[in-house]
């Protein structure tokens, strides 16, 4: 049996054991594929996956909004509170460190293993969500700027 069945069989496992649809559905979806002989998908995966995820998370972000569930009045009110001010820069500060970190996924996609074990470590000892991955590559690109500059700056000492 090839590793890429051991690897998603784990992953299947680990999200039916700590009842994580998301990772065991993933999982399962890609040993599916394997078994059906339908890897040239993966590639397309790959490439479009991601772009694909995201623009179904902010569909499910927005739909209350379709939905008629705030008016303006109430979006333009939560903006004028000290929650409502912190989302708008906590949302800013996101978006950049997951812009790096899609830019590090697309620039090195082997780094996406150790960010996968990274996130999986989080849902189980934190009860995250996994939708981590992408924001962990921007945090993992922030920490390691940190890192390079730290050690730019002992050697200059």
């Amino acid at each position: 049996m090839e590793q890429s069945y051991w690897m998603l069989l784990i992953i299947l496992v680990m999200g039916l054991f700590m009842k994580n649809d998301s990772l065991a559905i993933s999982g399962a979806a890609l040993i599916l594929l394997k078994l059906l002989n339908m890897n040239i998908l993966l590639p397309k995966l790959e490439a479009y996956g991601l772009k694909v995820g995201i623009i179904i998370v902010t569909i499910g972000i927005l739909a209350p909004i379709a939905a008629d569930k705030y008016t303006l009045l109430e979006i333009y009110q939560s903006f004028k509170t000290p929650l409502g001010f912190s989302a708008v820069l906590g949302g800013a500060i996101i978006i950049l460190l997951t812009g790096r970190g899609y830019g590090l996924l697309t620039e090195d996609p082997s780094i996406a293993v150790p960010i996968l074990i990274g996130t999986i470590l989080g849902i189980i000892l934190f009860k995250g969500v996994p939708v981590g991955p992408l924001v962990a590559s921007g945090v993992a690109v922030f920490i390691y700027n940190i890192i390079s500059y730290i050690q730019k700056m002992w050697r200059g000492i």
